[in-house]
């Protein structure tokens, strides 16, 4: 009923998102010929307060981990349409969102400039860790496909690539100058790419110092979110300029743009296969 400012294509299949109306809904698409198939609703999440900022699926698509502005985290079982965990770490500790792919853990985003780590089987609401990569807002966070990096992006613009087990900085990316907003690591974990205010798409090779492979500029105003393609050698990102665009990697251009939407482009995602985006 309000403006959907997360949405996320599980592994299993499943379309997530959540909205301003307070709400996580799971969609199923319709059975029809139609290449851009309708969306029925599946079923319904409620208990978040003031808007749900942030999601993030664990890759066996069972558990979804919802960030609201409550600042509470929420971590609902999607199969049998329960809440597993409600962590309430404090007012201004959990903005984004991610999850590690095995689904234990739980790494959020703070406006404080940490990530804090929770254990989703843990009890209480105190972090089992916090990194301390920032000083500044964090506005996006990510679990590499292997579990074995996470990556966050901060309102100054900086990036940091992490050891999710011992926490040590690996790599500080540089490149931007505005606020991070978007982080998708490639099928392989070792490219990370980086969607800014500052309109534009980076690709860092995480495994090399050299950090910077190429930057995707195109869009007319703040990128707001991106998602690697499974399938690899391929991107999306939205933008406020109410475009979604698909970035060959391999020829670092925009190879199509959806102008369908009216409003700004919170999110995107693809299905498990790479065949289609959402």
């Amino acid at each position: 009923e309000d403006s959907a400012w997360a949405v996320l294509w599980t592994n299993d299949d499943k379309i997530v998102s959540g909205s301003i109306d307070e709400t996580v809904k799971v969609w199923a698409p319709k059975t029809e010929t139609s290449p851009v198939p309708k969306l029925e609703e599946v079923s319904t999440f409620t208990g978040h307060f003031l808007g749900v900022v942030s999601m993030s699926a664990s890759s066996d698509g069972r558990l979804c981990a919802c960030s609201s502005l409550d600042g509470r985290l929420r971590i609902w079982n999607l199969d049998d349409k329960s809440l597993v965990k409600l962590i309430d770490p404090g007012p201004v500790e959990a903005w984004t969102v991610a999850m590690h792919p095995q689904g234990q853990l739980v790494a959020a985003g703070s406006q404080t400039g940490n990530v804090n780590i929770f254990g989703v089987g843990a009890q209480g609401d105190k972090p089992e860790a916090v990194l301390t990569p920032h000083n500044k807002f964090i506005m996006s966070v990510a679990y590499s496909p292997d579990g074995r990096l996470v990556a966050s992006g901060a309102m100054d613009g900086a990036v940091h690539v992490m050891d999710s087990v011992s926490g040590n900085l690996i790599r500080k990316l540089e490149g931007h100058s505005k606020a991070v907003r978007g982080l998708s690591f490639s099928p392989d974990s070792k490219v990370l790419l980086t969607g800014c205010e500052d309109m534009t798409v980076i690709m860092h090779d995480v495994s090399q110092p050299s950090g910077t492979v190429a930057t995707l500029t195109g869009h007319d105003s703040w990128v707001l979110s991106v998602a690697h393609s499974p399938a690899g050698g391929e991107c999306i990102t939205g933008s406020s300029d109410k475009r979604v665009r698909v970035w060959d990697l391999g020829q670092r251009q925009c190879v199509y743009t959806s102008k369908d939407h009216t409003d700004q482009v919170w999110s995107v995602d693809y299905n498990s296969s790479g065949s289609k985006f959402v």
